[in-house]
Order: structure tokens, then sequence, then C-alpha cells
């Protein structure tokens, strides 16, 4: 695999009187002796030359990045540097933002951080956030302000960890979605929600770090989108997935704060995209949280009994998406809610009436057991709600197979990434109807593959022309314009479905 980024070791003549080559042309005329072909040299590297080079006798490095249609040198040292040679890629989601520093040598990671996108001071969820945008042109200032604080931020805990300068990497390779790469780009990102739905840009291509706000002194690369909802981040996915390289038909499902579905194989890829991953997070109940220290991760039951582990091993302060999809799972089997999601009193004193909101809930911490000396319930509304998303997601695939003309049978695997293989259980989750009832077998959790995908196009090059070819190749489907959409959403509010024929490992153990 050749590297997107490349260090060369030149030992140059040094300037004389006879030969009074500059000494751009000097290291451009070495550089094409090796086989290195349209070469830019850049301002700052030019005022970098001189003395620097000659002070050095001409034994210099230079680092060259590779665009699409030429070579970038982002730097000359002195010496032999070879073996200093890293590079960056990051996940940018659009509540957490992660860090890959990568040592371009090895291919190996040398370490990873990550962080809360600031930009959730301005708006927990996408739509919030553009809303703010369009308030005033400043605004737009600020999220993208807030966004390179969060990327100096990661830098700078890289550099820390490490000794190594994560600022003066030659190349950082961003994966993300379309309204993302719009607030990092100070681009109006309304284009990604409101009709006809054409974003500003989806092949924004490299800048520079400084360019973009950032104290980092290489070139941002970001991979390009397949459409409004079809972001970077899938086709990054789809990049270390190769489902357009298989013969055989797979399913790629994408869950984080929105989630984003593509089905295909090596002939066709069909995608579509919908607001399914706030189900699949904790933001939907009054005592919802992320995954983080203090939530109720998991949640069992034995009849009328419940217990339940944290993050940490703390007092639960709260729950987040995988502990509601248990407990979800969990009351089903044991009777604790029906087929339609309806709380059943009798079946333990855990679910209780609130007087002061007219409706039952299910205590899954008592006040003795939480942090805050408060039950933590989730309410009668709270599953109608979850059953709305939970249904989307479900209807999203249903509709997609269709589109596609593939059932779900036929396909040879089922790939999930985002929030909920990195935190939730398959078995619970399709217990509830968020995903067919599949052999277990098909299915392969995929923590990160927008990262996974950043990282292999950093140590690929040749893989830049294959997510061009992916992206003209991915037919998107807005499920909007499905008449019936909303219609096999009604069918699939139920736990699992009220087609209990489609689930039937779950009618086993009911």
């Amino acid at each position: 695999m050749e590297r997107i980024s490349e260090k060369v070791y030149l030992s140059l003549k040094m300037p004389t009187e006879e030969v009074p080559l500059s000494d751009q042309n000097r290291i451009r005329l070495a550089l094409e002796a090796l086989g290195y072909e349209h070469i830019t040299m850049p301002l700052p590297v030019l005022q970098r030359l001189y003395p620097m080079c000659r002070d050095a006798g001409f034994d210099i490095t230079v680092t060259l990045v590779r665009r699409e249609r030429d070579w970038v040198v982002t730097d000359v040292e002195p010496g032999d540097r070879r073996q200093h040679h890293y590079g960056l890629a990051v996940d940018y989601g659009s509540t957490t933002i992660v860090m890959q520093l990568v040592d371009l040598n090895s291919g190996a990671v040398v370490e990873q951080e990550q962080a809360v996108n600031g930009q959730t001071r301005y708006g927990t969820d996408i739509l919030t956030r553009i809303t703010y945008s369009l308030e005033e042109l400043s605004h737009m200032e600020d999220l993208q302000r807030v966004t390179a604080e969060t990327f100096e931020k990661l830098l700078a805990q890289l550099t820390e960890n490490t000794g190594i300068d994560a600022s003066r990497c030659p190349v950082m390779i961003v994966s993300g979605n379309t309204t993302m790469i719009h607030f990092l780009l100070k681009l109006n990102a309304w284009t990604v929600f409101a009709s006809p739905y054409a974003p500003v840009s989806s092949d924004p291509g490299c800048f520079w770090g400084r360019e973009l706000g950032m104290d980092f002194e290489g070139l941002v690369y970001i991979i390009p989108s397949a459409s409004n909802y079809i972001g970077g981040d899938i086709v990054s996915g789809l990049l270390t997935l190769d489902i357009h390289k298989q013969e055989q038909t797979s399913m790629f499902f994408d869950i984080g704060t929105n989630g984003e579905l593509v089905i295909g194989n090596r002939e066709w890829l069909v995608a579509g995209a919908g607001a399914a991953g706030p189900a699949l997070e904790g933001y939907i109940s009054r005592f919802g949280m992320r995954a983080e220290k203090g939530a109720i991760d998991s949640v069992r039951i034995q009849g009328k009994d419940l217990s339940f582990t944290t993050i940490a091993g703390l007092k639960p302060v709260g729950i987040c998406g995988s502990g509601i999809i248990d407990l979800l799972a969990q009351m089903r089997l044991n009777g604790w809610i029906n087929i339609a999601g309806h709380l059943e009193p009798e079946a333990s004193d855990r679910i209780v009436y609130l007087e002061e909101e007219g409706q039952y809930a299910a205590v899954y911490a008592r006040a003795e057991e939480s942090a805050n000396g408060q039950p933590l319930y989730f309410s009668q509304t709270d599953i109608m709600q979850y059953l709305d998303t939970k249904a989307a997601a479900y209807t999203m695939v249903e509709c997609l197979l269709e589109t596609a003309g593939v059932t779900q049978e036929e396909l040879s695997r089922c790939y999930l990434s985002g929030a909920f293989p990195a935190h939730s259980d398959l078995e619970a989750a399709i217990t509830i109807g968020i995903f067919p009832d599949l052999p277990r077998e098909k299915y392969e959790l995929r923590t990160n593959t927008s990262l996974a995908g950043a990282r292999t196009v950093l140590l690929d090059r040749a893989r830049l022309q294959e997510v061009r070819e992916l992206v003209e190749k991915i037919y998107c489907v807005q499920f909007a314009s499905i008449p019936d959409f909303l219609v096999r959403m009604q069918a699939a509010k139920f736990i699992p479905h009220t087609d209990m024929s489609r689930y039937p490992s779950i009618q086993r153990l009911l």
C-alpha cells in the first residue's frame, strides 16, 4: 500500500555559480527524477527553504501529500527524518469527535483520543444547530469556531500523550456527515435539510488546516458524501466493509444520532437515511443520558425482580441507549409490557402510577438505589416515543430491501456500526424489533467504520479513486417519498411487530 503522504530523503549538491539553480527547482527536479510529478510547493514551505537547506548542506527530507491531481510539499526538514512520519484519521461525529495518530511507516495506531463536539453547546441535535446558524451570520462562525477548537483540543491531547507534535502532521483525513462538513467549512447547512436537498458542497476536497481556523500545518482531506443524508462517514464505512466488491448482497446500518442504511453488492448500492438514531441513544426519556459514568447500561429482569449495571459501577444517575433497549426487551419477555408496549401494573411493584403525570411508569432504580436519591423511571410516554423511532429503524430496512428487490433472507451479511454496537446488546435489539430476526451469525458489529475508513485512506492513497467510484455508484432513496412509509411504521410500533411470524425466535421465547 502506498501512503497518502510520503517522506523522501534527498542528498543534493549545493548551489554554485556554474549551476545557480534555485532551491525550489533543485528539489523539484530531484523529486521528478524519483517519479513524483505535478509538484506544488506552497508559500510557507518556500519561505522555509533559505537558509535551512544550505545550512543542512542540502541533506534534507521532503514531505509530500498526494492530492488527486498533484503532490503537495507540506514540509522540508534538515537531515533524514523519514522515521518520524505520522498522519491523522478523524471521525467527525455530531456528538463525539474521535482522532487517531497513525504511524505512516508501520501503519499502527499510536494513540487515540475523543472529545464531545463543541457544537453541542448550540444544540444536542443537528436541526437545532442549523436553526441557530440561520438566526445570525455570526452564528455560522460560532459553529465553525467551536468545531476547530475541538479539533485543536484533540491535537493537543495526542501531543501531550505521545510527545509527537500532532499539529505538524502533514495530513488529516476527516470523515463526517454532510451537515457536519458544512459546519466545519462555514457553509449554509440549511441546504442539506431543505428541498431540493442540494448541499452547497458534497466533495469539498483538501484545505490547509489554518484555512479551517486550526493550529494545524498540514492538509485536511474531507471524504466526499453521496447525498445530503448519505455523508462521508457512510462512504468511509463502506470503504472498510468492501460491500461494493462482493458478489453476495449485504446490509450496512450505521446508527448514531441518525440512522443511515446501505444495501448492495458489487453490481449496485441503494442507500437511505432517517432519524432512527435518537431512539437508540438516551435522549428520549426524562432520565435518559449519553453512555457515560453513572449511566445504566444493562438491565436484567427475573419475574418481578430487576437488576442493572452502570458504567464505571457508580450509583445510577440515568439510563443510556443500551440500558433502554435492555429494559424494554426484558420487560416484554417477563410480561411487564404487552405487544403494544403498554405497561402491566400487576406484573411488578416497580410499575407505579405517577399521579402528577397521569400515567404508569417502570421504576428501574428506586430512590435508595439512585445517585440523586430520587427514583429513576421509564414512563408510558417514553415507551411510546421509543416505539415510534424504533419503528422507523425497522421500516427503513423493510422499505430499502423492497426498493432493492431483495428479501431479508437473501442478505449474506448485516453490518452494524455507530453508537449501537459500541454499547448495546444485539439480542435485546432484535427482541424489541429494531432489526430483522435473522440468523445471528449474519450480524457483524463494527464499532467505528467511519474512523476505520479515514485511516484506510490515510494508509492507502489508491483508495481515493475508490471513494470517487463509490460516491457515483450509490443510489439514494428519500424515505419521505415512499407513499406507505408511515403506514408500515404503524405496524412496526409493536414489540417486536404486529406480524409475529416475522420474529419466530422471539415468539418462541415469549
